[in-house]
């Protein structure tokens, strides 16, 4: 049996530099795992089945625990299978890439369980053909992504509190949705979020900077509540910026008592809060 936690994660920028020619948009982001987790535990079993906290997740084998676990099985020519227990920690569809985690830890999981011990270059061709995200999870930590998302440099990771504000998407298909709705008024060059790598490197403070996102107009017509939670947050002393593609809306804090304030003030106005700590690399297996 084997415990592994799937952490969440946040984007310290997000910038969209244009489409490429075969209709992807290039952008650059920094990805930031931070210790608000998913558990999930791996049992040896004749196939592959999965229980949730979550209603109707273990019946979906369109999940993406069930999906890693299934390309991994049949990348590997195996026909081992695993009970696999998930309890959701991490609000679902609200940007804080959940899904993505949960099936990276899958992956390193039965990597171990069913003693195929394949190295991380192998696991990341199974993670990238379930999404970009995914490979990101692999590794953890503070990563640079550019290109598609996909190309990952490794940064210095900062000790900062986060406090989030999920804003969940009813949209099954969001990431699409807000991809299409870019103009070309959102596109940038990618300065604002190499000015955040460049202060990292060097070690500098960040929890001050505002936080660009290529998304900012898509995010607020699509969800009209992030303009209020961003207001609400500046007035309780934080720096509200956009998570990534959003919807949800972050706040990074170099001492833990400037969070829990501001997370309770946010509390009262009756807002859902979380709080999490930046991570560095390390293995989801406990």
């Amino acid at each position: 049996m084997l415990t592994a936690l799937a952490r969440a994660k946040v984007n310290l920028g997000l910038e969209i530099l244009g489409r490429r020619s075969d209709g992807l948009h290039e952008v650059v982001t920094i990805l930031q795992a931070i210790d608000l987790a998913d558990r999930l535990v791996f049992s040896e079993a004749d196939g592959l089945t999965i229980e949730s906290n979550l209603r109707g997740f273990g019946t979906d084998p369109g999940n993406l625990v069930f999906r890693a676990a299934r390309a991994l099985q049949e990348m590997a020519g195996t026909s081992r299978g695993a009970h696999i227990s998930l309890e959701k920690a991490i609000p679902i569809a609200a940007g804080l890439g959940g899904g993505s985690s949960d099936a990276a830890a899958t992956l390193v999981a039965l990597n171990r369980l069913w003693q195929l011990d394949w190295d991380e270059p192998r696991l990341e061709g199974v993670a990238r053909s379930l999404g970009t995200d995914v490979a990101f999870f692999l590794r953890g930590g503070t990563q640079l992504a550019t290109g598609s998302g996909d190309e990952l440099q490794p940064l210095p990771t900062p000790r900062l509190w986060v406090v989030v504000v999920p804003v969940r998407s009813p949209y099954p298909d969001k990431t699409r949705r807000f991809y299409s709705a870019l103009r070309r008024e959102d596109w940038s060059d990618g300065s604002g979020v190499a000015r955040i790598a460049e202060a990292l490197r060097r070690g500098e403070l960040i929890s001050g900077m505002v936080l660009p996102s290529g998304f900012s107009r898509v995010a607020r017509e699509h969800f009209p509540s992030v303009e209020g939670i961003v207001a609400e947050i500046d007035r309780a002393g934080g720096v509200a910026s956009l998570c990534g593609a959003g919807p949800s809306v972050i706040s990074l804090h170099e001492a833990p008592g400037d969070a829990a304030r501001v997370a309770e003030q946010l509390r009262g106005k009756g807002f859902e809060v979380v709080i999490g700590m930046t991570v560095g690399r390390m293995s989801p297996l406990t």
